[in-house]
């Protein structure tokens, strides 16, 4: 079955599925394990991780710059036409990015956090973004 272009345009922008205004039971979970996988920006976390090795001359500056790539990338991952990037699901994975390295290596620039700290606010955060961004009515 072959899909069509429209649906295999923006595959990271977030849709929330409705029946008659509210979601159905069944589409909570899956909704919003759907919303957690795309709000984790993996593709960004594996480019950070495999450049900071290499990336001390910039050291504290190498996340920004894997910031600015998010950004990019997520623009066109959500970017649809007539709509536009989703700008609430671009900010929130890129404030899970930022958490993100803060667990990995508890400092951007000159902000530094105790690691434990940093480990508990992953978990939370992961748990709760996807409760922020609910992504476009469909259906």
């Amino acid at each position: 079955m072959t899909k069509r272009r429209s649906e295999l345009a923006a595959p990271l922008r977030i849709r929330h599925r409705a029946t008659e205004g509210v979601a159905a039971p069944d589409d909570a979970i899956g909704g919003w394990m759907e919303r957690l996988v795309k709000l984790v920006p993996a593709e960004i976390l594996a480019v950070y991780m495999a450049g900071r090795s290499h990336a001390a001359a910039i050291d504290g500056a190498w996340p920004l710059v894997c910031l600015a790539l998010l950004v990019v990338v997520r623009i066109w991952g959500t970017h649809e036409r007539g709509r536009g990037p989703q700008w609430s699901a671009i900010a929130v994975a890129a404030i899970s990015f930022l958490v993100w390295v803060l667990a990995i290596d508890g400092h951007i620039l000159t902000l530094v956090v105790n690691s434990d700290l940093a480990s508990l606010l992953v978990l939370v955060w992961t748990t709760v973004a996807p409760l922020i961004v609910r992504g476009d009515r469909v259906g």
